[in-house]
């Protein structure tokens, strides 16, 4: 970053900038660059072997707007979020993830991916949009340059980038509804019709990326009402104008709700549960226990940029005191309207039991926001006592900005190599025959190779399983031939709740009634999915380990995997300090040599 300018002392920041300056720009280009960089680099992890569980419904969406398959609108899965990030996403060239005419395993693989994949390029491109808007925010409160470490911040997040490599449409969401509350602040400023119309596009946008966007209706009433003086009348009508474009975009984007089921709509039960089109809201849950949740999101994921947001929060508090300022009505006002939003959401999240870590991610640009606002009054304080303990603050903050974009680099670099399903395919490959040797494989493990027919016909039952895309690119009769070995892989009798309480009872008698050469088993830990941890235990206690693949360096054994989040994990791990020494990602996964 640039040294830091010279605000005026007898405020905390700077009611009126200047317009930035081309180094101003040039800064935020490049900062912009720079989160591109992180959300691309390893983009690709776990495709199409495993792939995030909630991409499957920007798939089956993508793939009823395209007309393509057997998807059809009246699936619960094309109701289950809003329709804005499909629609996004199919606007994403299929050539830029996969070959038009694939040939080769590598090109199929890619082909099978193709929809999530254009899901995960348009979730990373709308994520950056916060990164502009955290820095126009931070400028309502902080003097130039540091709004552009707040920006750096929201930017380099290895909590954002976690979730902005998916194509699941909480990163996207996140910024729409930072949109919201900066236009907001641009309505409470500035009024006229213009700023009305924008808040309502941008509450439409919010609301339409996902159904938690209803949030940024909060902090545009509250600008409504700081308008009162000097709108009067107006404020009425241009509520209403917000009101109706936020309709609009309902009504274009929740097509469903049009359809009539009951189960796609808007209500509550006589049990207390709030139903929003397909998600299922305990009211009984509200019950404090989500704060929890929050804290270790934000701690596991991003524990740098925690800390320092704290340390910005109590330098909040004490900054009057210390730096001798006055916020000033201006900057009081555009308070007022942030806290509308980011303290009701957090609440809201902090009460419900359910929260899961990606619901945290809206809060990240304001974190962002308070990290900048305490290294800038650090900076303020020690200028004043001692100039060179001011420059150090400065240098602090620049090193704190460039750890967090190495820490989002070191997870795209995990991401990116070699994940270990890839590896257990690899080395069947190699040490198995084509077409004689059986391989048997836990159900959702969808091993990268080419399957022969048989084996294809044996488990077309889950031939439109959505959350296995390469058995589903392999059972499509649309699908050209591969010019690859063919295997003979099939999935373990573990489909139906009976057949898995079986194994569970007898997993050695399970293991024996195998009959391929070889048995391929992710590793989950004890207390999660016990009847697979029970086969796995079956096939240890009596046959041979031919080889084993764990995401960790060393391997010390828990068997945690290190895919897309631990919302179902019995136990948990700092996410953030992991990654760093990740040898690369994915599940464990062992073989067996059972002949």
């Amino acid at each position: 970053m640039p040294p830091e300018s010279s605000p005026p002392a007898a405020s905390l920041g700077q009611d009126a900038h200047p317009r930035p300056g081309r180094g101003t720009w040039a800064w935020l280009a490049l900062i912009v660059l720079l989160g591109l960089a992180v959300r691309l680099h390893g983009i690709g992890f776990l495709s199409p072997q495993l792939m995030e569980p909630d991409g499957v419904v920007i798939d089956y969406q993508m793939r009823v707007l395209d007309g393509r398959g057997p998807e059809t609108a009246e699936h619960p899965l094309h109701a289950y979020y809003p329709h804005l990030l499909a629609r996004i996403a199919s606007l994403v060239p299929e050539s830029w993830v996969a070959p038009a005419d694939p040939r080769t395993l590598e090109d199929h693989l890619r082909a099978a991916g193709s929809f999530r994949m254009r899901g995960r390029i348009a979730v990373a491109l709308l994520s950056l949009l916060a990164i502009p808007l955290t820095w126009w925010l931070a400028r309502r409160f902080l003097p130039d340059p540091w709004p552009l470490l707040a920006a750096a911040l929201a930017a380099a997040s290895p909590f954002v980038v976690w979730f902005a490599q998916q194509a699941r449409p909480h990163a996207a969401a996140a910024s729409f509804l930072l949109l919201a509350v900066c236009a907001a602040v641009h309505l409470r400023r500035r009024g006229g019709w213009r700023a009305y119309l924008f808040a309502g596009l941008s509450a439409g946008l919010a609301v339409g990326s996902l159904q938690n966007g209803v949030a940024a209706l909060g902090p545009i009433a509250v600008a409504v009402l700081l308008r009162w003086r000097e709108d009067r009348a107006r404020i009425l009508a241009g509520f209403l104008a917000i009101l109706a474009i936020t309709a609009a975009f309902v009504i274009w984007l929740y097509p469903f709700l049009r359809a009539g089921a009951e189960s796609d709509g808007v209500g509550v039960d006589g049990e207390g549960t709030l139903a929003l089109s397909r998600h299922q809201v305990y009211l009984g849950l509200f019950n404090g226990r989500g704060f929890a949740t929050v804290w270790r999101s934000l701690v596991d994921y991003d524990p740098l940029l925690t800390a320092f947001a704290l340390f910005g929060l109590a330098a909040a508090a004490i900054a009057p005191f210390v730096l001798r300022g006055r916020i000033g009505r201006e900057r009081a006002f555009d308070l007022a309207v942030v806290l509308a939003y980011a303290l009701p959401y957090l609440l809201v999240i902090g009460l419900y039991q359910r929260t899961y870590q990606r619901f945290v991610l809206p809060l990240v640009p304001f974190l962002a926001l308070l990290a900048a606002f305490g290294l800038f009054a650090a900076a303020r304080a020690g200028q004043r006592a001692f100039r060179p303990a001011g420059q150090a603050v400065a240098g602090l903050a620049i090193l704190v900005a460039g750890a967090q974009f190495a820490w989002s680099w070191r997870l795209g670099t995990a991401r990116s190599r070699t994940d270990t399903i890839q590896e257990a395919a690899d080395w069947l490959a190699r040490n198995a025959q084509p077409d004689s040797d059986e391989i048997d494989a836990t159900p959702g493990l969808d091993l990268p190779l080419n399957r022969t027919p048989a084996s294809i016909r044996r488990d077309e039952s889950q031939s439109q399983e959505q959350n296995a895309p390469w058995f589903r690119h392999l059972s499509d009769p649309r699908t050209p031939t591969i010019d690859a070995p063919a295997f003979d892989v099939r999935w373990m009798d573990l489909i139906t709740t009976e057949a898995r309480q079986r194994a569970h009872a007898d997993a050695y008698a399970f293991a024996r009634t195998l009959t391929g050469r070889y048995a391929v088993v992710l590793v989950w830990p004890a207390k999660f999915r016990p009847a697979m941890h029970a086969v796995r235990e079956g096939l240890k206690g009596q046959y041979e380990l031919a080889a084993r693949f764990s995401p960790d360096d060393p391997d010390v054994g828990d068997d945690l995997p290190l895919t897309h989040q631990d919302d179902e994990l019995p136990t948990t791990s700092p996410w953030a300090w992991r990654i760093l020494h990740a040898r690369c990602v994915g599940p464990s996964v062992e073989i067996y040599r059972l002949r």
